[in-house]
């Protein structure tokens, strides 16, 4: 066998095995793009048990922009100097906030409304438009329900939930901002979990927050850990720095993970600069 046709072998292995590969990515690919609401949302995929035991919050519900109807939990404060609107990250559901509920209300001396996400206690398929909605519904309900504006609302987005709060404050404004835990943008978060993978150019849930933060010029308060590992701290502060409000406040907290509870003396923190932005209005 001469060398010309053993070369001839080769190229047509390799060229054989390239296309192998490349149908291979091509189709995994796809499959990800197919996958990508149990990968943004897996907490709408997870079946919880309803709770038996009493609980402070009362379950309420609210009709969105586009006619689904959902179900959140209230926790009203009589005589109350604040609203809060809570939007909870991926792995959470409203009905299991109930202690979080009365540490906000307590805290913040405060009528809480936990807002729930479709898909996350029935069978819609969660979107970033659609959560949107969501919470734009439940801040509708508190506005309704108390005669107040979107401007009296404290708006309190954890991890995902983070993308909604802004998304709400850049379309009709708030009493005051909070970032716990969150992202710039989620499409980055993403790409760097798939570095292999055109994130960018096939994710359709991008919730792009550095974009839409200055559509609102009020107070805001971001929080973040050091500890961080699922969405790192240089996130929440590419986040703030991107903000050209006159009023806002970066928190870090050394050693705080993700998952890890908010230590007390930080959330007085962030009541103490909320109360202080609010009484030095710009």
């Amino acid at each position: 066998m001469n060398a010309n046709v053993k070369s001839g072998r080769f190229r047509r292995y390799f060229y054989r095995t390239g296309i192998s590969l490349l149908a291979m990515y091509a189709m995994i690919v796809v499959a990800l793009a197919l996958l990508e609401p149990r990968l943004v949302y897996p907490g709408a995929y997870i079946t919880t048990v309803p709770l038996d035991s009493a609980m402070a919050t009362e379950p309420i519900e609210y009709t969105t922009s586009d006619g689904n109807q959902l179900k959140g939990r209230l926790l009203r404060r009589a005589e109350c100097s604040n609203y809060l609107l809570f939007m909870h990250g991926n792995l959470s559901k409203a009905q299991r906030l109930d202690e979080l509920a009365q540490r906000l209300s307590s805290a913040f001396d405060a009528t809480v409304l936990l807002a729930e996400y479709r898909g996350y206690e029935d069978d819609i398929t969660p979107t970033e438009t659609g959560l949107i909605q969501d919470c734009e519904a439940a801040r509708d309900y508190l506005c309704e329900s108390f005669g107040i504006r979107n401007s009296d609302i404290i708006l309190y987005g954890r991890s995902l939930g983070g993308g909604c709060a802004v998304a709400l404050a850049a379309n009709g404004g708030a009493k005051a901002l909070i970032l716990e835990r969150t992202y710039d943008e989620l499409v980055g978060i993403a790409s760097r979990q798939y570095p292999w993978v055109p994130v960018r150019l096939i994710m359709q849930n991008r919730f792009d927050s550095m974009e839409k933060i200055n559509g609102y010029p009020g107070p805001i308060i971001v929080i973040h850990g050091t500890a961080d590992e699922l969405i790192p701290i240089e996130c929440g502060r590419r986040l703030f720095q991107a903000a050209e409000s006159d009023q806002k406040k970066l928190i870090e907290v050394t050693g705080l993970g993700h998952n890890d509870r908010l230590p007390a003396e930080y959330l007085r923190e962030v009541v103490e600069t909320v109360a202080l932005f609010n009484s030095h209005p710009q």
